[in-house]
């Protein structure tokens, strides 16, 4: 038993290390865009100014040589243990339209934001005021609505946050009495408006996100072995702190403890693909899927898979808790499948703390 944890706390002191020079290098990348971004800003002053010759002779000292020397350095750490592989893009991949990326964005972090008026349609607009205006009784029911007669709804439909509010969609245009008829008239503003007014009528029942189902799926899957990593990394606390953090998420009825919620700043969510190289996909649609979603700390472990360059991570890692694998945790795609079958829950982590 004393060799395992004299082992774990060499590993622990191993990471450790590891971590720090990570950051050292980041801090060094940072603080040179920084005195390049300030003497960008000084080029607008006096250029007989005294001061800004002393920041000029500042920023002379980091050579773009030492730079690229530093991000050579980070390339090639990472590269040693395996955490990911550098980004390549591929050629004369066409673009994702702004309507698709607004839809990928808002399925992944929810819709928190009411649009704009002057975006929505003629139609719908129309009919929403005469409901408002009047208070019309509407001749239309839920089932009277076949969505896939709006053109934007074959995208909507792909991602599931939207697939689920199929039902409160049709509600919603059932109670301003929208024309069946006229559903082919309605555009993407106008789905969010619906969804918006859902979200505010019933907070309860709101349009859920995949980053909140993610972490309710990690909680469950691999609570109990991230908090055994966080345990030999000193962080036991943290651990289950972000637990129930992430056990109050969607929970409008119930607050959550002010005294857990400093961990929303430790960890990030990390996309194996990211985001706006989804159009490489298969399916664009997938990218907000379990298997393209990793937790990680959030620095340096986050920064520095987009810095100095977009790293696409071990798409095996579910958990990067350190470089070293000793604080990594395999992805288990059975086991995932099982929650999402609803065979596995969460542990109630408020009974141990």
């Amino acid at each position: 038993m004393g060799h395992h944890r004299k082992v774990k706390s060499n590993s622990c002191r191993e990471e450790e290390s590891i971590t720090a020079m990570f950051e050292h290098k980041l801090h060094a990348l940072f603080q040179t865009n920084f005195r390049q971004h300030k003497q960008q800003c000084n080029k607008s002053k006096d250029e007989s100014s005294d001061k800004k010759s002393h920041i000029s002779e500042k920023i002379k000292k980091t050579s773009r040589k030492s730079i690229e020397g530093i991000k050579y350095e980070i390339k090639l750490l990472i590269a040693f243990y395996g955490i990911g592989t550098p980004h390549i893009d591929l050629k004369d991949q066409p673009k994702l339209s702004k309507e698709r990326i607004s839809i990928m964005d808002i399925d992944f972090e929810g819709l928190y934001f009411k649009p704009d008026p002057v975006d929505l349609s003629t139609e719908y607009a129309t009919a929403r005021q005469n409901m408002e205006n009047y208070n019309l009784d509407s001749p239309y029911q839920a089932s009277d609505y076949d969505l896939n007669q709006i053109p934007i709804w074959e995208e909507m439909k792909k991602f599931n946050s939207f697939r689920v509010m199929q039902r409160p969609i049709c509600r919603q245009l059932a109670k301003i009495g929208y024309n069946p008829v006229e559903l082919n008239k309605l555009n993407y503003v106008d789905v969010l408006d619906m969804l918006s007014r859902h979200n505010h009528e019933f907070p309860n029942n709101r349009m859920p996100c995949q980053r909140t189902h993610f972490l309710k799926m990690f909680s469950a899957c691999y609570g109990d072995e991230f908090v055994e990593k966080m345990q030999i990394l000193g962080k036991e606390k943290e651990a289950k702190d972000f637990l129930i953090y992430i056990h109050y998420l969607g929970r409008v009825n119930q607050k959550c403890p002010a005294d857990v919620r400093y961990t929303a700043s430790l960890f990030n969510i990390h996309h194996v693909k990211n985001r706006k190289h989804a159009e490489e996909l298969d399916d664009y649609s997938k990218v907000n899927d379990y298997s393209n979603l990793a937790l990680c700390f959030n620095f340096p472990h986050h920064k520095i898979l987009h810095t100095p360059e977009e790293i696409d991570l071990n798409p095996n890692i579910v958990f990067l808790g350190g470089f070293l694998r000793e604080f990594q945790i395999a992805r288990n795609p059975a086991k995932e499948r099982l929650y999402q079958q609803g065979m596995i829950k969460a542990r109630k982590w408020e009974n141990n703390r």
